[in-house]
């Protein structure tokens, strides 16, 4: 929850008017669709940098949108395990490396 969380590469995201359309491009990946981020998804998506960690998404949705915290944290968990599963986000490499 300290690491910042970026996007894997490579993938394919398209934007409209309120949605994004996400695919991993990777070889082997298990994605035949795209995955479909609207609403609170779209909100988390959105701040996955590469310089946030979970916690500081999480406090940003909570002070934006005026939510729970608790449901803001379990939400956010819930979902970034999925992304990650699904091999669309890792923990940031650390900058000198």
């Amino acid at each position: 929850m300290t690491t910042p969380i970026e996007r894997a590469q490579p993938q394919a995201s398209v934007a409209t008017d309120g949605a994004e359309y996400v695919l991993n491009l990777r070889h082997g990946a298990g994605m035949r669709e795209p995955l479909v981020l609207r609403g609170s998804a779209l909100e988390i998506w959105s701040r996955i940098d590469g310089t946030r960690t979970e916690l500081q998404i999480v406090d940003e949705i909570v002070e934006t949108l005026g939510a729970e915290r608790e449901v803001v944290a379990r939400d956010t968990s819930t979902f970034l395990a999925t992304l990650r599963g699904l091999g669309l986000i890792h923990a940031a490499a650390r900058a000198g490396r």
